[in-house]
């Protein structure tokens, strides 16, 4: 039963060293660009203390991007994940996406449950919506509005998200390759966005499996966002509110 107990031990070592090494490069597509910031870009990707009468003190609202506050994808429709805290009822939340000149490129708004947890919300693909422009930076930003007609105190966390091309070399490489090696192709390659809601997807079918949980956990931590790494996902169908455009 010891020897059992020890070799037990020693796999769970063996995959806690093997985790993926996630390194957040800037793309090279992205670094040849004279406009490619040095030190990140203005944001607030962890919400301010909770405030209403709708919010409890359990956690707070974070938008899971890098500490640079700008994360690459490859992706037309790129995803964005972010965690809503717990509440003590019922709250909306407001999704805006923006481009450099602040124009509104998509909203959206939904209700939450009590519950607290990580959205992985994909854009969605439509002939409404066009894809976004490579080499562009957009500033996407989530509120929870407890008050609807008193926006003020709506807690707000914002980040930025830019589309890159990727060689031909990586793409031949994406596609032969597994959803799991393919989230380190993708944070090899520096994209956050697409490494962080690949991963997410395999969590939320396979919640069982300790690599995956042991990763996203990494992962996390290399961007300080591992405080809320134990978290479930939220399964909240997001659709486009009637009352809100898309341009």
């Amino acid at each position: 039963m010891l020897d059992k107990i020890l070799i037990n031990k020693a796999f769970a070592a063996i995959c806690l060293t093997s985790l993926l090494a996630f390194s957040w490069a800037v793309p090279q597509q992205v670094m040849a660009s004279e406009d490619q910031p040095r030190e990140g870009l203005p944001g607030r990707r962890i919400g301010g203390g909770t405030r209403g009468e709708c919010f409890s003190t359990v956690g707070r609202l974070m938008a899971l991007v890098p500490e640079t506050n700008l994360g690459f994808t490859k992706k037309a429709y790129p995803n964005f994940l972010f965690y809503l805290p717990q509440t003590s009822a019922p709250a909306m939340v407001e999704f805006v996406l923006q481009d450099e000149s602040r124009h509104s490129v998509y909203e959206t708004t939904f209700t939450k449950t009590n519950s607290g947890g990580v959205i992985n919300f994909s854009l969605p693909g439509s002939t409404s919506l066009p894809p976004l422009a490579i080499g562009k930076k957009y500033n996407w930003y989530v509120s929870m509005i407890c008050d609807p007609e008193n926006r003020a105190n709506d807690i707000v966390v914002n980040g930025w998200i830019q589309r890159v091309e990727l060689d031909s070399n990586l793409t031949k490489k994406l596609e032969q390759t597994s959803p799991f090696e393919r989230v380190n192709l993708y944070a090899k390659a520096g994209l956050w966005h697409d490494a962080l809601a690949t991963l997410a997807e395999l969590r939320t079918t396979q919640p069982n499996d300790f690599r995956l949980a042991a990763n996203w956990t990494q992962l996390l931590k290399s961007e300080k966002l591992d405080a809320i790494a134990q978290e479930p996902f939220l399964n909240i169908k997001i659709q486009q509110s009637p009352e809100l455009s898309i341009k």
